[in-house]
């Protein structure tokens, strides 16, 4: 053999077979026998209020519904979101030149009867630039909404698909 390092990787190769690794979307087998991805279809999302919540919606919706939406869906995910927004970067003159967005997504899966089954929070900090012009700090806090939205929406999916999964 050329390579006397290749044989110090097979060892570790068989090890990472051996430990029980599998992917979340694939072929596994939740509880009732059906894969995580059709656990996820069968989701219902319900109404978010504000334009956040319309946007939130629809980033989960786009992510569970990998078929079309559930005829008579199995799990209802209701998520209340909260938002802060903090003046960094104040200058002498009492004006902000940056400011940073702190959004909590509070989110409770239930099943068909109205019986809780997970129940968490997903969180994400964004921070932008507030300039002299009106529509580039409007344009940048927009950007900011939709980077936390996007990461709040991706930590309940990701969360939701664990909770699928690994229930036994």
């Amino acid at each position: 053999m050329k390579n006397p390092n290749a044989i110090l990787i097979i060892p570790y190769l068989l090890v990472l077979t051996a430990c029980g690794f599998s992917p979340v979307y694939g072929s596994h087998q939740a509880e009732d026998g059906s894969p995580v991805a059709d656990q996820l279809n069968n989701i219902s999302v319900e109404n978010i209020a504000d334009r956040d919540g319309q946007v939130l919606r629809n980033d989960l919706i786009d992510r569970m519904y990998g078929k079309n939406r559930p005829v008579t869906p199995a799990y209802k995910l209701r998520v209340k979101i909260t938002s802060t927004e903090a003046s960094l970067g104040i200058l002498a003159n009492a004006t902000a030149t940056r400011a940073q967005l702190d959004m909590t997504g509070e989110y409770i899966l239930t099943d068909a009867a109205g019986n809780e089954m997970l129940r968490g929070h997903a969180h994400s900090v964004a921070s932008f630039d507030l300039l002299d012009q009106i529509y580039g700090s409007v344009a940048a806090r927009q950007s900011a909404h939709e980077r936390t939205l996007h990461e709040i929406s991706e930590q309940i999916t990701n969360r939701v698909s664990l909770y699928f999964s690994e229930r036994k």
